[in-house]
């Protein structure tokens, strides 16, 4: 019967049950017992069934193992037609003839093949058969074993694609690249291997590297191959290899394996050194072609070469000059010298190959000139600094021209300032004047003198504010960044938010899980969303949302070069986003300049997006600004991710405000009625204050009384001796006091990039009475 006329007529007989022990009525000794039960145990690990054909009569049969791979009961065995079924249409025809075969000829068969399961599943399986014969060795029945292998076909195709990757990797990386086996045949070449070497890998791989470049055996080569193979660790040389004319520069390195070894053509390079040493011939008739000053400084030797234009120029004549290059440090400006020989000294000591300095260089009458020095690094081998050639140019009427321009932009920049400033102050100074003569007037009336006082202190607020914002936008506000969870900060000013906003607009805000920490000064970043948010409310008259997203961004170097002013790198995003009426075209490039405001007179100064921009950049950060008329406007600021983790407030413990104390305080300031001020302040609060106008008066009083245990002192005082320098002698003299500083304007020894020096301890002027009582405490806690 042909066999899959035998499989077809299975579904016209009777499906017989396969025979078991039970049914012979023999009965499985323990041994039996046990080793069918570690048959069933591994068939079900290895997902492994059986099955068998009949012929005579037709019968097929399953194991419970193979239905369950088909996902039917245990005790199922299809017809023809259903076990057929399983199969894809295009591995039916594959089973059919590999069956088949077997029956007739006795071929027994091993194929991987994909079916349907009875719930919908797509499996590989492997399906393997082989022929049952009588005594007389006719074919009776095929039988074998079924194993669902989907695992590991998921497995093998992992591998290819990893296998594949990582050929495209080695084929994309610009060096050639090719593998050795411990037997020093070739494994592996990439196409730029191939390209360099003049061979195709079909021609290389198997074969070794000694017998098909023959010329490397006894060479450098060969050398430092077997070096790193037996030293087990990485070598790096340079060699010409005379049958491809080529200077390589080679990396090899030690694997399980063999040898991976990248290499590169650095031919042009060589050449490249050798014309150098041409070019040096040509280079003075180019020096004396030129207009410009040129010098050639021997670094080996330090000797310094000037053509003639140093005599035209400046009027030093190079024959009668120092040989050294103090013919050259002796006429810079004394005021510019230091910073030059440091800029020269870095790129020199460094790897860069070029360097520029613009300075004054003095004239041999004694005048200064502005000019533009461009110098050309040349290393040896080892990347050392052995020579340096360069052109000075004479840039001093440029820089007039550019000057005079830049003085009158700067008028007009400070005109606009000063205007702005003037008729924010003007008006606050009318309140505080016209107020306190209305004091003056009235005393007696305590109810009014209050409100009026109340006035001064408001009018007064604004004008402390209108200062920090212009510092703020300046870059010179003394930031005090620390780690921020903005997550929490901003959840911490909801409730403020709705406040500000009023009932008639909506708050979103966003807060993501697993949100990046960053280092800022959180009290300015509050300032700030704050004045973005009033923003927002402005721009909404009626009705409106504003939304506070934020969230973690990564920026590549592709993205950070189309911003252009932004580093690569992880950030925090804090994204304010309103639906108003949004801004002009022509409007947006200049929202962030001070005093620009489209709101009506009165209604604001026009220093929040500065003092805000202000503010990000100085922290480092970055700020943008996206608009569409009609639609609103979104301000992103990005600030730059930290790896560190915010200070942690032990659960139970609540900060607590301390007024005041009984300790002995030393108040040094020069003005006479701000030291009076703050004694009075600080006696209120309960300390024993001392004064004095100046730091030797303060230091002589120190030594004297050993009961001091704070020194509050100014910064920037009279009489040779600042603020910062008294403390570093106060301690000194006293180790272990307290110190804090006080000034009314960020640009002092004390600040750098707007950010106070670890461990220091500042109050701003103008403070408060609180705000004194709480920095005070916090010193001597």
């Amino acid at each position: 019967m042909h066999p899959i006329s035998a499989l077809q007529s299975l579904d016209s007989l009777p499906r017989e049950p396969v025979a078991t022990e039970q049914d012979t009525g023999e009965t499985a000794g323990p041994r039996q017992a046990e080793t069918a039960s570690l048959r069933r145990i591994a068939s079900r690990i290895a997902r492994l069934g059986g099955w068998r054909v009949d012929l005579h009569p037709t019968r097929l049969s399953w194991s419970a193992e193979t239905a369950e791979i088909h996902e039917e009961p245990p005790d199922f065995s299809p017809d023809a037609d259903k076990a057929l079924s399983y199969y894809t249409a295009e591995h039916q025809p594959v089973i059919r003839k590999a069956f088949a075969d077997c029956v007739e000829r006795g071929r027994p068969f091993d194929e991987v093949l994909e079916l349907v399961t009875a719930k919908g599943n797509r499996l590989w399986v492997r399906s393997i058969g082989e022929a049952v014969r009588d005594d007389a060795g006719a074919i009776v029945a095929v039988e074998g074993a079924f194993q669902n292998i989907s695992h590991l076909v998921a497995m093998r195709h992992d591998a290819d694609a990893l296998s594949r990757r990582l050929r495209q990797t080695l084929e994309s990386i610009s060096d050639a690249f090719f593998l050795l086996d411990k037997d020093w045949r070739f494994s592996f070449l990439n196409g730029e291997a191939q390209m360099l070497l003049g061979r195709r890998h079909q021609d290389l791989e198997g074969r070794t590297i000694w017998d098909e470049f023959p010329q490397t055996v006894g060479s450098m080569f060969e050398t430092s191959y077997r070096r790193a193979m037996a030293d087990d660790r990485s070598v790096r040389f340079q060699e010409y290899f005379p049958p491809l004319a080529k200077w390589f520069d080679v990396d090899a390195h030690p694997t399980p394996e063999g040898l991976a070894v990248y290499f590169r053509d650095i031919s042009r390079r060589k050449r490249a050194e050798e014309d150098v040493r041409v070019s040096n011939e040509r280079f003075l008739l180019v020096a004396q072609a030129t207009n410009d000053v040129i010098w050639d400084w021997d670094l080996v030797g330090d000797n310094l070469w000037w053509n003639d234009n140093l005599r035209t120029l400046f009027g030093h004549d190079p024959a009668s000059i120092e040989p050294g290059p103090e013919s050259w440090t002796t006429r810079i400006h004394p005021e510019d010298v230091g910073r030059v020989l440091d800029s020269i000294q870095t790129v020199i000591h460094g790897t860069e190959r070029t360097w520029v300095s613009e300075y004054r260089f003095l004239h041999r009458d004694g005048h200064a000139l502005s000019v533009v020095d461009r110098g050309f690094v040349i290393r040896d081998g080892n990347g050392k600094a052995i020579r340096m050639v360069g052109s000075m140019l004479d840039v001093s009427r440029q820089r007039e021209l550019e000057d005079r321009l830049r003085q009158a932009q700067k008028l007009e920049a400070v005109g606009q300032l000063t205007g702005g400033v003037a008729h924010d102050f003007n008006n606050l100074l009318t309140v505080i004047l016209g107020n306190a003569e209305l004091l003056a007037e009235d005393q007696a009336n305590r109810h009014q003198t209050r409100a009026l006082a109340e006035m001064i202190l408001t009018a007064a607020q604004r004008g402390a504010d209108l200062t920090s914002r212009l510092l703020a936008f300046a870059r010179k506000q003394p930031l005090q960044p620390q780690v921020v969870d903005l997550s929490t900060l901003i959840a911490s000013m909801e409730a403020l938010f709705h406040r500000t906003l009023g009932e008639h607009i909506e708050i979103n805000i966003v807060r993501p899980t697993g949100l990046w920490m960053t280092e800022v000064d959180p009290t300015q970043l509050e300032t700030a969303v704050l004045n973005l948010a009033i923003n927002a409310r402005d721009a909404m008259r009626e009705c409106g949302r504003m939304t506070i997203e934020l969230a973690n961004a990564t920026i590549d170097s592709n993205q950070a070069a189309i911003i252009g002013d932004m580093t690569p790198g992880d950030y925090v995003v804090l994204t304010v986003t309103d639906t108003g009426a949004g801004i002009a075209p022509e409007v947006l490039p200049h929202v962030f300049e001070p005093f620009f405001t489209t709101k009506e007179v009165g209604k604001g100064s026009g220093l929040g997006l500065s003092m805000v921009y202000g503010f990000v950049r100085q922290s480092g950060g970055h700020v943008r600004l996206n608009s569409t008329l009609g639609q609103g406007t979104s301000v992103r600021l990005c600030f730059q991710r930290s790896f560190e983790q915010p200070p942690s407030i032990p659960e139970g413990v609540r900060p607590r405000r301390v007024r005041g104390g009984s300790e002995v305080i030393l108040v040094v300031e020069d003005d006479a009625l701000v030291r009076h001020h703050v004694t009075g302040l600080l006696e209120d609060l309960g300390y024993s204050v001392l004064q004095a106008a100046a730091g030797h008066q303060a230091l002589h009083m120190l030594v004297t009384n050993s009961a001091i245990t704070l020194l509050f002192t100014d910064i920037v005082m009279p009489g040779g001796m600042s603020g910062e320098e008294l403390a570093k002698q106060a301690i000194a003299i006293r180790p272990g006091l307290k110190v804090l500083f006080t000034s009314g304007y960020a640009e002092n020894a004390l600040v750098h990039e707007g950010r106070l020096d670890q461990g220091i301890h500042l109050l701003g002027k103008p403070y408060s009475r609180d705000e004194l009582a709480d920095m005070v405490r916090t010193v001597l806690d």
